[in-house]
């Protein structure tokens, strides 16, 4: 009986152990894509679900983006948590942020919206330098390449999507940002070369073989979780984020944030 205990305690710390990695040490995950439509190569960073996650080290992750000076940082929305009460710690953050590159872009996730301080904190996010796209693009020009940058809010409807695209030159290398990937998908007018976007947590918990459990606004067994998935005119990728909501827990799905390089073809 005692070994049984003791062998019990070992395999409940291992499990412990473990889903304190999940949760703290983050990873990169590196994205390569191509499209004919640029000359030069395109180096992004992606960040979505951070959930005001302060169990992971805040300065190795600053240092590690600066080492992949990405031209862009796209923040793909929930940076805070819904439940968030001082926004302090994700502010100054995301403002070290600024000191890599100027071109940080952010987008609404729902999490902004149910917090009570989330229209102040996007205001706040605007005087530290970020751009918000709500429903609007804007054109960047990037060495020989202008790349439309199209944002989408949370809560879009048809019109919505519409208006963010409006006015897009075709022929430029078009990419949404939106926190779902459900709507932008339902919507998609087959503009978008690559849609990036996060909310799902890549399912949070992760079975072998069966993949994730359940995501939000798919339910059980979601087929667009977390990776690159084929569209008909584009790609969407769906990163599983660096923060946890509900509870600090993931399983076979580590935090992460994205390093999405697209090469010319």
């Amino acid at each position: 009986m005692k070994t049984k205990i003791i062998i019990f305690i070992l395999l409940i710390s291992i499990l412990v152990m473990y889903f304190i990695i999940e949760i703290k040490c983050f990873k990169i995950n590196n994205v390569v894509l191509n499209s004919d439509k640029l000359t030069e190569d395109i180096n992004i960073v992606q960040i979505t679900d951070f959930h005001d996650n302060r169990y992971i080290n805040s300065k190795k992750l600053i240092e590690e983006i600066g080492r992949i000076n990405p031209d862009f940082i796209f923040l793909t929305g929930d940076i805070i948590d819904a439940k968030t009460e001082d926004t302090r710690y994700t502010l100054e953050l995301i403002e070290e942020l600024t000191n890599i590159t100027n071109r940080i872009y952010f987008v609404w996730g729902n999490h902004e919206h149910r917090n009570l301080k989330g229209e102040e904190f996007v205001n706040n996010l605007e005087k530290t330098g970020v751009n918000v796209l709500n429903n609007e693009n804007v054109s960047v020009k990037l060495n020989e390449d202008e790349i439309n940058i199209s944002g989408v809010d949370f809560y879009l409807d048809k019109s919505d999507y519409e208006k963010a695209l409006q006015g897009l030159n075709e022929k430029n290398y078009t990419i949404l940002l939106s926190h779902s990937p459900n709507r932008p998908l339902y919507y998609s007018s087959g503009v978008e070369d690559l849609i990036l976007a996060g909310h799902t947590h890549g399912g949070q918990i992760r079975l072998p073989i069966i993949g994730p459990i359940v995501a939000p606004g798919q339910g059980y067994f979601p087929k667009y979780d977390k990776g690159i998935f084929q569209l008909e005119n584009g790609v969407l990728y769906i990163d599983s984020g660096l923060g946890n909501s509900v509870l600090p827990i993931r399983f076979l799905n580590r935090v992460q944030i994205s390093n999405i390089k697209i090469s010319p073809s």
